[in-house]
C-alpha cells in the first residue's frame, strides 16, 4: 500500500494535466442530455463536469484518452481528448489504439465459460485434469487448484515476476515454455486469500488453448473478436495477429505526468494477462456485449451462460456481500458496478457494467496509472460507495501491524519484493489506521467493526480468521498481516546490507590510493598479508551487491527466469567468501600488528561479511 501513496499523488498530478487538455483537443462528442446515469447525474451533467475539469491552461499538458458511455446498447457520451503523441502534435482519435493491462483478462474467463458451456471444461474441477502430461501438471495437482479458484483470483500462488516483460526486439518464450519455467509457490490454501497476479490468469488462458486445440490468441479472434467485429484489436505477445493495430501503436507515445516514457512498449509472454491493445470503441463493444444478458448474445449460445456471466461467484469472507463474479470485480458504488481497471506497464483501461440499467462506461489512457481522473468520472457515472458510518467505535478490535498484498512473494529468492510491498500502520487517537513511515498519512477511516473506507475512496472488508491473521480486503486485492518483527528485522538488514556495499567501495578506493601514492612516493614497504584478504572480502561485497541489484532490478521488470535460478551460484559463493574471510579474521586478522587505520578497516569488513552473510540468508538466497 505504500505504491499506492506514491500511485495517488502521481495519479493526481496526471488526472491535473490530463483534465486540462479535454477542451483543446479533438473531441467526438453524441451526448443525450437526457438521459439519466445510475448516479443520477445525466449526461449533459457529466459534459458540464469534464468542462469545468479543463477550464486551466494546456501548455504543460502532455497524455490523452477516450470516454464512452452507453445505456442498453445506446451509446450516448463519447469523447477522444488529449495526445497520442504530444511530440509530434498526434491528437487522439477514434483510430488511436491504447493497452488493456489486466483488462485483457476478461477475454480469458469469457472463453472459459465459452468453454464450460459446451462440456469441455468443469470450473469446478482441479485445473490438473486439462494440462498435458509434464512439469506443469505434476507440480499443480497436489495444489488442487480449479478453474473458479482462478477466476476468483484465489488459487492461493505468490507472484513471479521473472519474465513478464520483454523489451521489444528481445526474443521471448511461447506461452507453455514460460509458464513451465515460471511456477510460483503457493503460500495459501485454494480460496482463502484473493489476489490478481497475471501467472494464474495466464495458467487459464493457456487450459483454454490446450483444450481447445489452437493458440489462446486464434481462440479469441475465432470466439470473440470475429463475432463481435472487433478488426481493431490485436493480443499477441507483438501484435503481429493484427498488422493495423501493430502499426497504429508505433504511433502512441506514453506518460507519467508530464514526462514522456521513453521505453514504452514490451513484449509479453504471459500475453493474455495483459498484452490486448486496440480501440476503445473495440473495447466498449466487447463490454457492451457482456451486458447482453439473454438469447441475443454472441459470446455464449445459452441464455443462462450469458446471465451467469453477473451472478456472483464469491463473496467478502464471512459475508454475504458479493466481491467477485466469473472474473469480474464487483465495485461498491452507489449501485454494484461490475468489471476492472487494468494497467498496463505505460498505459490503462477500465471497464465497468451495471446490468440493471445496463450502464456501460469505458476509459483509456496513454497515461501511466492515471487516477484523478478516472475516480471524477466514475463517481459521476456511477456515484458514491453506501454505507453508514457507525458512531460508537469504541469496541473496535486494533488492527495495527504490518500487511503485505496478498500475492507478495514470501518465499523464495525474492522475497526481499514483500518488503517494499508492505506497509506499516498504527491506530491514531481519532481512530484511523496512518502510516508512521509517512508522516502518520491517515490509511483507512472505519466505517465500522467489519468495514473501512481507504484514502482513494475504496470501502473494504476486514475479517480476523481463527488462527490471528488479519485480512483487509479491497474488490481485487487481500493485504494480510505479516510479521512485524520479520519486517523491520528485513528493513534493518536492508539498510545494513547498503552500508556494507558502500563500505566497501569506500574500502577498496582507499587501498587503491594506497597503492597508487606507494607507487608515486617509491615507498618500498613489506605488504601486511592479511591486507590482501580485507581487499578481496571488499571486492567480494562489492559484487555481491551489484548482482543483486542487477538480479532485483532485471526481475522487476523483464528478467529472464534463469536471472533467479543461476542467483544461487553468486550469492553462495559471495556467502561462502565472507565466511572464509571471517575465519581468517578470526584466527590472525584481529591479532595482526598493524597500524590502527587498518585494525578498524579489518574490523569493519568483518562486520560487512557477518552482513552479507545474514542478508543472503534472511532473503533466501542461499536456500
Amino acid at each position: 500500500m505504500q505504491s499506492n501513496r506514491i500511485r495517488k499523488w502521481t495519479g493526481m498530478g496526471i488526472g491535473i494535466l490530463l483534465s486540462m487538455v479535454l477542451l483543446t483537443s479533438p473531441l467526438s462528442v453524441n451526448a443525450q442530455g437526457d438521459a439519466l446515469l445510475p448516479s443520477g447525474q445525466s449526461i449533459s451533467e457529466i459534459s458540464k463536469l469534464i468542462d469545468t475539469m479543463t477550464d486551466e491552461s494546456v501548455a504543460e499538458a502532455t497524455a490523452g484518452g477516450a470516454v464512452r458511455i452507453s445505456i442498453d446498447g445506446e451509446n450516448v457520451f463519447r469523447r477522444d481528448f488529449g495526445y497520442a503523441d504530444k511530440e509530434n502534435n498526434i491528437a487522439v482519435g477514434e483510430e488511436t489504439v491504447f493497452e488493456w493491462g489486466t483488462v485483457s483478462q476478461l477475454l480469458i474467463w469469457v472463453s472459459v465459460l465459452q468453454l464450460a458451456e459446451d462440456g469441455t471444461l468443469n470450473i469446478q474441477e482441479n485445473i490438473a485434469n486439462y494440462l498435458p502430461e509434464g512439469d506443469l501438471k505434476d507440480e499443480l495437482e497436489p495444489m488442487c487448484i480449479s478453474m473458479e479458484n482462478l477466476m476468483n483470483y484465489n488459487s492461493g500462488l505468490q507472484d513471479n515476476l521473472a519474465e513478464r516483460m520483454i523489451p521489444e526486439g528481445m526474443t521471448y518464450s511461447s506461452l507453455a515454455e514460460t509458464l513451465n519455467n515460471t511456477i510460483p509457490k503457493q503460500i495459501y490454501e485454494p480460496g482463502s486469500v484473493v489476489a490478481q497476479s497475471d501467472w494464474p490468469c495466464a495458467l487459464a488462458a493457456y487450459i483454454v488453448e490446450y483444450v481447445s486445440g489452437v493458440s489462446y490468441a486464434e481462440y479469441v479472434k475465432e470466439n470473440i473478436f470475429i463475432p463481435l467485429e472487433m478488426e481493431n484489436t490485436a493480443l499477441s505477445p507483438d501484435l503481429s495477429d493484427n498488422e493495423r493495430v501493430k502499426n497504429a501503436r508505433q504511433s502512441v507515445q506514453s506518460y507519467q505526468g508530464n514526462m514522456l516514457i521513453v521505453n514504452n512498449f514490451y513484449h509479453m509472454p504471459l500475453y493474455p494477462a495483459g498484452m490486448v491493445t486496440g480501440t476503445i470503441e473495440d473495447l466498449h463493444i466487447f463490454a457492451n456485449e457482456l451486458l447482453v444478458q439473454d438469447a441475443d448474445s454472441r459470446l455464449f449460445d445459452k441464455e443462462e451462460t450469458a446471465k451467469s456471466m453477473f451472478e456472483a461467484t464469491l463473496q467478502y469472507a464471512e459475508s454475504e456481500e458479493d466481491r467477485i463474479a466469473h472474473g469480474m470485480f464487483i465495485y461498491r458504488f452507489q449501485v454494484p458496478v461490475y468489471g476492472m481497471k487494468g494497467n498496463s506497464m505505460t498505459q490503462m483501461a477500465v471497464v465497468y457494467m451495471e446490468p440493471e440499467s445496463k450502464t456501460c462506461f469505458t476509459y483509456m489512457s496513454n497515461a501511466y496509472n492515471e487516477l484523478s481522473m478516472i475516480s471524477a468520472l466514475e463517481t459521476a457515472v456511477f456515484g458514491t460507495p453506501q454505507y453508514i458510518v457507525k458512531e460508537d467505535l469504541s469496541g473496535l478490535r486494533v488492527f495495527e501491524g504490518t500487511y503485505v498484498p496478498g500475492n507478495a512473494i514470501v518465499d523464495g529468492k525474492l522475497r526481499f519484493t514483500s518488503v517494499l510491498s508492505a506497509m506499516y500502520v498504527t491506530l491514531n487517537d481519532s481512530r484511523e489506521l496512518v502510516l508512521p513511515m509517512f508522516a502518520d498519512e491517515v490509511f483507512m477511516n472505519f466505517v465500522d467493526e467489519e468495514h473501512g473506507l481507504l484514502s482513494n475512496g475504496t470501502l473494504v472488508n476486514i475479517h480476523d480468521y481463527p488462527d490471528g491473521t488479519t485480512v483487509i480486503m479491497t474488490p481485487n486485492q487481500d493485504y494480510v498481516t505479516y510479521s512485524t518483527f520479520m519486517y523491520f528485522v528485513q528493513i534493518g538488514i536492508f539498510v545494513a546490507m547498503l552500508f556494507a556495499y558502500f563500505y566497501s567501495n569506500i574500502a577498496l578506493i582507499l587501498a587503491l590510493f594506497d597503492w597508487i601514492m606507494g607507487k608515486v612516493n617509491k615507498k618500498k614497504t613489506t605488504p601486511n598479508k592479511f591486507t590482501k584478504y580485507h581487499v578481496i572480502q571488499c571486492i567480494n561485497v562489492t559484487l555481491f551487491g551489484l548482482y543483486f541489484a542487477y538480479m532485483a532490478l532485471m526481475s522487476m521488470s523483464y528478467g529472464p527466469v534463469t536471472i533467479a535460478k543461476t542467483a544461487s551460484i553468486m550469492f553462495w559463493l559471495g556467502s561462502i567468501m565472507s565466511l572464509i574471510y571471517l575465519l581468517f579474521f578470526w584466527k590472525t586478522g584481529k591479532e595482526a600488528e598493524v597500524e590502527k587505520k587498518l585494525k578498524v578497516l579489518y574490523w569493519a569488513t568483518a562486520v560487512a561479511a557477518v552482513i552479507t552473510i545474514a542478508f543472503a540468508a534472511l532473503f533466501g538466497l542461499i536456500l
